[in-house]
C-alpha cells in the first residue's frame, strides 16, 4: 500500500525547523554517547528483537537515525537497515561511521529526508524503530506521526515506538530540561522542542494509531527506568501486525 505525505500546518513546519536546527548542531554529543548508546541496546533493543519473528535478511528501517548507532545495532543482527534522517550533519556522521564498519556485510543505507515527507516505493519493513521521536511533534501532529511509523510495518513485522515518561503531561511543546509548562507551542529557549506524556498519553495515542490501521496488531508495553536519570522512566511500545 502506498505512503502518503504527511499533512502539516505552517506552526507545525516551524516547529519542524527550529528542532533541525538545534539537532544539526549536536552531532558531537550523540558521538559522545554513541558507545554508551550502543551499549544500552543490549539492555533495552535486543530484549525487544529477539522475541520477533523474522525471515532471513528482514529489513528494518529506523526513523531518526541521527548518526546511524540504533542501525548498526540492527545490521549486526543481520537486519537490511534503512535509516531515515532530517538532519544533513547528522547522515554524514553516520556515513563517516559507516567507513569503520569495514566488516560488515550488509552496510546501512543513510537517507537525508523528513519523514513526513518520506514515500519510498518499497515502504514495508518487518522491523521499525522510532526511538525519542514522535514526542518531537506538537499535537495533533504526533498521532499522525506515529500513524505513518505504523503504515512502513509489512504483514507481520514489527515497530518499536520509544520515548520518556513522566507523572505529569503538559499540552503543547516544551524545553527538554524544564520542569515548568509554557504556553502551548512556544518554545522556551534555542534548544528543541519536545512533548511530554505520561504512560498513559503514550499508550493511548499509539493505541489510537493502531486502530487506524487495518488489520489485527499485538501490542505489548514496557517500561523501565532511564539509568542516567533518576525517576524518569521509557515506555517502549511493541506492536507487531499479526495479520
Amino acid at each position: 500500500m502506498p505512503v502518503e505525505p504527511i499533512r502539516r500546518t505552517s506552526h507545525d513546519r516551524e516547529v519542524s525547523q527550529t528542532a533541525e536546527a538545534v539537532y544539526g548542531s549536536q552531532v558531537a554529543h550523540y558521538q559522545a554517547r554513541a558507545a554508551q548508546r550502543l551499549a544500552g541496546n543490549d539492555v533495552w533493543l535486543w530484549p525487544r528483537i529477539e522475541k520477533i519473528r523474522r525471515r532471513s535478511r528482514a529489513r528494518a528501517l529506523d526513523v531518526g537515525c541521527g548518526i546511524g548507532t540504533n542501525s548498526f545495532y540492527l545490521a549486526k543482527h543481520g537486519y537490511s537497515v534503512t535509516g531515515v534522517d532530517i538532519s544533513h550533519q547528522m547522515i554524514s556522521a553516520a556515513r563517516t561511521v559507516a567507513a569503520t564498519h569495514i566488516g560488515l556485510d550488509n552496510q546501512p543505507q543513510f537517507i537525508c529526508v523528513d519523514f513526513c515527507d518520506w514515500c519510498p516505493d518499497d515502504p514495508e519493513f518487518d522491523l521499525v524503530v522510532a526511538t525519542a521521536f514522535v514526542h518531537l511533534f506538537p499535537a495533533p501532529l504526533d498521532r499522525a506521526v506515529a500513524d505513518g511509523i505504523l503504515s512502513h510495518v509489512a504483514p507481520h513485522g514489527t515497530a518499536i515506538m520509544s520515548t520518556t515518561v513522566e507523572t505529569a503531561h503538559s499540552q503543547g511543546l516544551r524545553h527538554k530540561n524544564d520542569s515548568e509548562h509554557p504556553a502551548p507551542g512556544r518554545p522556551l529557549s534555542d534548544e528543541r522542542w519536545r512533548n511530554h506524556y505520561t504512560r498513559e498519553t503514550f499508550r493511548n495515542l499509539i493505541e489510537h494509531s493502531v486502530m487506524n490501521h487495518p488489520g489485527t496488531w499485538a501490542f505489548d508495553e514496557h517500561v523501565t527506568a532511564d539509568p542516567g536519570r533518576p525517576q524518569q522512566f521509557w515506555s517502549d511500545i511493541v506492536v507487531t501486525r499479526t495479520a
